[in-house]
């Protein structure tokens, strides 16, 4: 039998996306449509043990459209989870929350994608003054503003040291955080050596969420970074959506395609 707050918590859910939440025919399985996400759903397990001591499992992810890592979402989404679990606290709804700033903006995501094959790269001068950095338009908000710049790289030092070089120009030494990720993929003696990481610089949080980001994308021998320059107001989660706006225009404009599964 369910713990009364999780029947409490899968009725709230119910009354406030009605059409996002489904039953499975197993009473402690559902599935959800992620909200402001709605190409993406979960199947969760509600163990006998939540939420006394046990957080939900997520068991699977699904995605109503190619070129996503759904095995690696899963990981991803049970992360969270596990983040937002606090022993004998409900935590579904702070799940959902949290993963608006984990994910992409899917209007925008798909608004790109859906220019993508008319996008001559020619047509992109970068803002940022050195060779080989193409830049994000700028989003500006409550005074901070946020700009991606993203470029190939096919080593760790490679891109390193394109890092130090774009470190070296005055807007971006006056900028709060440079926060990064990168993912580098080579043969070395017939053997495939992947390399990724990340750096949020200050920013909690930014450079793993940026990861994430290009890890879903599935680009390779990419190296991105997210500068801001803070206007003194803090905007709460929304940063880590102009973090990841910004990061995925970049890498787009950088000639990166994600891969189709």
């Amino acid at each position: 039998m369910m713990d009364e707050l999780v029947v409490e918590e899968l009725e709230s859910l119910e009354a406030i996306y009605p059409d996002l939440l489904k039953r499975d025919d197993a009473e402690n399985i559902f599935v959800m449509k992620v909200p402001q996400h709605e190409k993406f759903s979960v199947k969760i397990s509600l163990p006998d043990k939540y939420p006394a001591t046990e957080a939900p499992h997520v068991l699977e992810v699904s995605v109503a459209q190619d070129g996503y890592d759904t095995r690696y979402l899963a990981t991803l989404f049970q992360e969270v989870m596990d983040s937002m679990f606090h022993e004998g606290s409900v935590c579904i709804f702070d799940f959902f929350t949290e993963l608006d700033g984990v994910l992409f903006d899917d209007e925008e995501a798909d608004n790109a994608a859906a220019q993508e094959e008319q996008i001559d790269s020619t047509q992109f001068v970068p803002i940022d003054p050195f060779e080989g950095w193409t830049a994000s338009d700028p989003i500006s908000d409550r005074g901070s503003t946020f700009m991606a710049f993203a470029a190939h790289a096919t080593s760790e030092e490679e891109a390193f040291q394109m890092l130090d070089h774009l470190k070296m120009d005055s807007k971006m030494r006056r900028a709060n955080h440079a926060m990064c990720a990168w993912r580098i993929k080579k043969q070395s003696d017939g053997n495939e050596i992947i390399y990724q990481d990340c750096d949020d610089d200050g920013e909690t949080a930014a450079g793993s969420r940026m990861l994430h980001l290009i890890t879903i994308m599935d680009v390779w021998n990419v190296i991105v970074v997210v500068a801001r320059w803070f206007g003194g107001v803090h905007i709460g989660p929304d940063r880590f959506k102009h973090i990841n706006s910004t990061a995925r225009e970049a890498v787009l404009r950088a000639g990166f395609q994600p891969t189709k599964k």
